[in-house]
């Protein structure tokens, strides 16, 4: 396990960015709320991208402030850090290849976005490439990585109906139907089995390289 000292700082900076994103598009989300409070919130959190900068800043927090604790250990592992990278990663190829635009933005929504979908997204992978990258990655740990995702499309496809809202275009069932979405879906899962697999891959060149 890395030293603590050297982690510290670079951890607290990242969870400090991903933090000012969240809040700020917080503000942005109740500022211009059409819904009772609670199913704000409920919609709020219903974005694959929301859901992934949480994590990341409970990543960088546990890692910076609680090391030595159960949920630190298991955040120090390389196979733990690097499936966040790949999660991170997603959220900002989809939006720029995809979503980039779709909805018109202005002040602290422009700021969020670029923190949450730009900023955030390569400072993890920065963070990553210097911190994480040269251990060895366990092969059999990356069908694990998937489940956090599959669980969130289940969750998206089966609320979708009875709420009447889909976070993204492309799953919206009601506009395209499942065979179109489940395309979407099946697309992005190559780009993050892709990512997955190069990351990994990286690590243990890395970490091979080092024993030479």
């Amino acid at each position: 396990m890395q030293d603590s000292r050297r982690i510290f700082w670079p951890a607290i900076a990242g969870a400090l960015l991903a933090l000012t994103g969240l809040l700020a598009q917080i503000y942005v989300t109740f500022s211009s709320r059409q819904l009772p409070p609670l199913q704000t919130v409920v919609r709020f959190f219903s974005f694959f991208t929301i859901l992934t900068n949480t994590l990341v800043a409970g990543y960088f927090l546990v890692r910076s402030l609680r090391p030595k604790s159960v949920a630190g250990r298991w955040a120090a592992r390389a196979e733990v850090g690097t499936a966040l990278t790949v999660y991170i990663l997603v959220v900002g190829v989809v939006y720029q290849a995809v979503l980039r635009g779709l909805v018109p933005l202005a002040g602290w929504g422009i700021l969020a976005d670029n923190i949450l979908h730009g900023l955030v997204p390569l400072y993890m992978l920065d963070f990553w490439l210097l911190r994480i990258a040269g251990q060895p990655v366990r092969w059999r740990t990356l069908p694990y990585w998937l489940l956090y995702p599959a669980a969130y499309l289940a969750y998206t496809l089966l609320r979708g109906p009875s709420a009447g809202f889909y976070p993204y275009p492309f799953v919206d069932v009601a506009a395209l139907g499942y065979g179109p979405v489940l395309c979407n879906c099946l697309l992005v899962l190559v780009v993050m089995l892709a990512i997955s697999v190069l990351l990994a891959t990286f690590s243990n060149w890395r970490h091979r390289r080092s024993l030479a």
